[in-house]
């Protein structure tokens, strides 16, 4: 009877094994799915999270009719989500380039200022009045050394030394004014401090810009103090010469005067 029990026993137990298996393993792919969900959730909230930043763009304050200029009073920076920007939308660092430039339509409050809305060219008569007359703007692209690390801004002067192919010789070009640098030609109200320098606009001479144009080879930037050589000392002009008269004597007897040149005594 005991025998008996034992394995009526053991197989009650060996049947709910066989009936609980099915269930752990349902447990157990439940949780690898849960595991995977969740891995899932947490990268889909990364993206959320990075296309949502926020970037400072510029907006409308207040209404802004079409033609009416922008200022301080009319413009407001303002953080939205990354995703909703695009290069239309003028950052917060360029806030200062739309003071005194005209909308060319009307902007509500609170809406972003794109490019688009900005009247084009709405600084060309202003910066192509600060070239003197009989000169020329030429602009050329630099780079992190040419631009001496971004160091160099409007009212610099600069030497180049233009490299010419072959062996010909090297050509100076001395004491060209900058006038711009990128967007900026004026030296007090610097916009933004980019990290780096992309173009340098000089102001030159017909002939100096022509020099420059047929350079085949490297131009290397020298910048120099403004007030450097500000004039050029000339040399002191050669002291005139006069004539005098030497007279020769022979026997008591005055021969021929012979003319001799000297230095007029200084």
């Amino acid at each position: 009877m005991k025998r008996k029990a034992r394995s009526f026993s053991s197989g009650k137990w060996a049947g709910k094994v066989r009936t609980l298996l099915p269930l752990l393993a349902g447990l157990l792919l439940c949780g690898f799915a849960l595991a995977a969900a969740g891995r899932r959730v947490a990268t889909v909230e990364k993206d959320i999270l990075r296309q949502a930043n926020p970037v400072e763009v510029v907006v409308a304050s207040i209404p802004i009719p079409a033609g009416d200029a922008f200022s301080v009073r009319n413009l407001a920076k303002r953080g939205i989500p990354s995703s909703g920007t695009g290069h239309r939308n003028v950052p917060a660092s360029d806030f200062e380039l739309l003071v005194g430039a005209r909308s060319k339509t009307a902007i509500d409050p609170g809406e972003p200022v794109l490019w688009t809305d900005v009247e084009e060219p709405f600084d060309t008569d202003a910066f192509s009045k600060t070239v003197l007359p009989g000169r020329r703007a030429m602009t050329l692209g630099v780079d992190a050394t040419s631009s001496f690390a971004g160091l160099l801004h409007p009212g610099d002067r600069v030497d180049l030394l233009v490299e010419r192919s072959g062996a010909n010789p090297g050509d100076w070009i001395r004491d060209i004014p900058v006038i711009a640098v990128d967007r900026d030609h004026n030296r007090l109200a610097r916009p933004s401090d980019k990290e780096e320098t992309a173009t340098v606009t000089l102001m030159v001479s017909p002939g100096e810009g022509s020099r420059i144009a047929r350079s085949l080879g490297k131009v290397h930037w020298f910048l120099r103090n403004p007030i450097d050589n500000a004039f050029v000392a000339r040399s002191s002009p050669a002291k005139p010469k006069t004539l005098h008269v030497v007279e020769v004597w022979k026997g008591g007897v005055m021969v021929l005067p012979i003319p001799a040149a000297k230095e007029f005594p200084g």
